[in-house]
């Protein structure tokens, strides 16, 4: 008998539709987490976090109690430290310098179609609330100013943080300027390139099958896992999931954002590998994504089911990839920036400053040109009978892992996003949603819209 999706409100509000198996899983990750929330009372007694460095890895990993996260964010990702090196007024000083941001104007644009199923941060408090910190952010560092992304990113802080616009300042500044690679928000983006080429090297070594098959498709992974990168995943998985991915993210840094992304990977290789078709694939894994509420599947495989990735690894990758990126940007007369960091200015001319703009402009609308592809192919799809799709057969389950597919919040995803596959491993099946973060569905779709689907891969 075919399941009928109920809709239902997940834990920081956004109203998600699920199969009743799906719900299931949810519920068995939030057990898990109240099962591990005693492990962290002997240290909310004593206000303080573990001395041991393993033992606070090991706790983390299994999950921060969503009480608690505001306490361990700001800790672990060294935010509490910035926020002490100024003075106690400092943010409220940048919001009202942020009143005159030169980014003002996009931001309070972008502002109005992120997450707009959320009824606070789709309300006009909500929406305010969320502008405060990205002005204030933007003339805080204003050689980075303000990139969509930072609004969805921002979006997830302020409701899993109580609502808390200092905190979740804070902890974007620690993001932006000491966790992620150089550049990443910088003009030209090309601290993302550098990593996405990175992320290539790495599915050569960890995934060479996929690796393969990608290259015969003529599959770029930028196409999918852009979004990852530049949103931290906040539009590409449920809000559930991404907090947990972002517990891992504050403290072991930008290692996770591989992790995750290679996890994700790994868990529906089997699938990707009868894909014959680059448009499809994007749009059936980006569903996939969408739909992963099986977080303790994807975060115990990102820790467990990839072997042994030190960042030591990934910073080679990144200097190779990085002399690359910059001869690239240099052939379109546009000067690399990462060198300086991710607030710096690159010492680019006018010119230049132009050059980089256009680059930036360009890239939004190749991110929108994707997500219009991906819908094309969704519709595509939907017209398609499973039974002419062989290869996207179901693979059962292992016993004990829960039903297949889930349904979850997505972002600015297409209506016609399929359901998530079930994993070809010895893990639960994870769900499945669709769309990437920053770049909204159709032109008129907002930031952060949460859809839901089935199984892509069915």
């Amino acid at each position: 008998m075919q399941q009928q999706a109920v809709t239902v409100t997940d834990l920081y509000g956004f109203p998600i539709k699920v199969l009743p198996s799906q719900e299931e899983e949810r519920r068995s990750c939030d057990a898990t987490v109240e099962r591990e929330q005693v492990a962290w009372m002997p240290y909310i007694e004593k206000e303080r976090l573990p001395n041991s460095e393993s033992k606070l890895k090991e706790m983390i990993r299994k999950g921060v109690p969503p009480t608690l996260r505001n306490w361990v964010w700001m800790e672990t990702s060294g935010a509490n430290k910035k926020k002490a090196a100024h003075a106690d007024s400092y943010y409220q000083i940048m919001v009202k310098a942020g009143e005159d941001s030169p980014y003002k104007k996009d931001i309070e644009m972008d502002t109005q179609h992120t997450f707009p199923e959320h009824p606070w941060l789709s309300s006009p408090d909500g929406r305010a609330a969320l502008s405060r910190v990205l002005q204030a952010y933007s003339v805080h560092n204003d050689r980075v100013g303000y990139v969509r992304a930072m609004n969805t990113i921002v979006g997830l802080m302020l409701v899993a943080l109580n609502r808390n616009e200092e905190a979740a300042f804070w902890l974007l500044a620690a993001l932006v300027e000491d966790t992620l690679y150089p550049g990443t928000y910088s003009r030209n983006l090309e601290g993302c390139q550098v990593e996405m080429r990175a992320l290539d090297e790495l599915i050569a070594g960890k995934l060479p099958r996929l690796h393969a098959h990608f290259a015969a498709i003529d599959f770029d992974i930028s196409m999918l896992a852009t979004d990852w990168y530049l949103g931290l995943y906040s539009v590409s998985m449920p809000s559930e999931t991404t907090m947990r991915v972002w517990d891992a993210l504050f403290y072991e840094g930008p290692k996770i954002i591989f992790r995750v992304a290679l996890a994700l990977l790994k868990i529906y290789e089997e699938h990707m590998l009868r894909v014959k078709d680059a448009g499809e694939l994007m749009m059936r894994m980006r569903s996939a994504a969408a739909t992963m509420h099986q977080r303790d599947v994807l975060l115990g495989t990102a820790f467990e089911g990839i072997g042994s990735l030190p960042m030591a690894t990934i910073d080679r990758f990144r200097e190779q990839k990085a002399r690359e990126v910059e001869e690239m940007l240099a052939g379109r007369g546009i000067k690399a920036e990462s060198a300086g960091g991710a607030t710096s200015s690159g010492g680019a001319g006018p010119g230049m400053e132009k050059a980089a703009e256009k680059m930036k402009q360009g890239f939004g609308k190749f991110m929108a040109g994707v997500t219009k592809l991906a819908d094309k192919t969704a519709e595509q799809l939907a017209k398609m009978n499973t039974k002419d799709s062989g290869d996207f057969a179901a693979v059962a389950p292992p016993p004990g892992s829960g039903s297949p597919a889930a349904a979850a919040p997505g972002q600015a995803a297409s209506a016609a996003a399929q359901a998530a596959p079930a994993p070809a491993q010895a893990a639960p099946a994870p769900p499945v949603q669709a769309t990437p973060a920053g770049a909204e569905a159709p032109p008129a779709a907002a930031a952060g819209e949460k859809h839901d689907s089935a199984n892509p891969f069915l």
